[in-house]
């Protein structure tokens, strides 16, 4: 699935809530936002050390939508809707069927697009370091997300036998 589907999935989502499940997916997306602050704090150095001894590859040469879905959209949209036009503008340059650098990178280059308390599950919990230190906090920020996973899901069964 390309991104511009996922992105567009994600925003359908959102827009069919009712304000209650607004409302839950809202505390949702904050938790997960107080799991991302708490691992970056915690991974400072190792994000310092991944910087300087990769230089951002984690963000080159990538199959986007292998690593962003339409779950991380959601969260995004959720917190942080006054990003759509800047989303809108770096998925038109997605190439589905072709590796290239990440597209959220400003100018191509970073910094990323996405607030450093709101980034994409894979982006935030992925290292090219020892890990070990901060496997609590990513294995927070990862069940906050099957947390949302789960959320949509059982809105979507809901919604065919409702």
């Amino acid at each position: 699935m390309s991104l511009n589907y996922q992105f567009r999935q994600a925003q359908k989502i959102i827009r069919e809530l009712n304000s209650q499940d607004t409302k839950s997916l809202q505390k949702i997306c904050r938790e997960i936002q107080a799991a991302e602050i708490t691992l970056q704090e915690k991974s400072k150095d190792l994000m310092t050390r991944c910087i300087k001894k990769c230089g951002g590859i984690c963000c080159k040469n990538v199959q986007l939508d292998l690593i962003i879905s339409h779950w991380d959209f959601v969260f995004i949209l959720a917190l942080k809707p006054s990003l759509v036009n800047d989303m809108l503008t770096c998925l038109e340059k997605e190439q589905p069927f072709f590796s290239s650098d990440c597209i959220f990178l400003k100018e191509g280059v970073g910094p990323c697009l996405f607030p450093d308390d709101t980034r994409p599950e894979v982006c935030i919990v992925t290292f090219c370091d020892d890990t070990s230190p901060i496997k609590k906090e990513i294995v927070s920020v990862k069940r906050k997300f099957f947390k949302l996973t789960w959320f949509i899901i059982l809105r979507k069964i809901q919604k065919i036998f409702y």
